[in-house]
């Protein structure tokens, strides 16, 4: 009787790491990929899906150069590239997508 209840208990925990592990897997690859599929076929260009990082590492260095560049004029309107540097490059990358 105590083997019946050992293994019925393994089993259940079996079954639940099992079932967290394919929602995992489900929320950090497949699903993503899926949507980039999506996209891709609805006409959207943009960066493949990366695991974890994603665009960090140029988000990151375009933030950087923005900042290492000498300040404004107080004429100078255009603030875009300084805030969103990496918007802007994305924008001039893969161009606006409009409806």
């Amino acid at each position: 009787m105590e083997a019946t209840v050992s293994s019925i208990l393994q089993s259940l925990a079996l079954a639940t790491f099992l079932t967290c592990a394919w929602k995992a897997v489900n929320w950090v690859w497949l699903r993503p990929r899926q949507l980039e599929r999506c996209l891709r076929d609805q006409g959207f260009k943009g960066n493949p899906y990366r695991f974890l990082y994603g665009d960090y590492k140029e988000f990151a260095s375009a933030i950087k150069e923005a900042r290492s560049k000498p300040p404004m004029e107080s004429n100078d309107n255009d603030i875009v590239p300084r805030v969103i540097p990496f918007h802007q490059y994305f924008v001039n990358l893969h161009g606006v997508y409009v409806s």
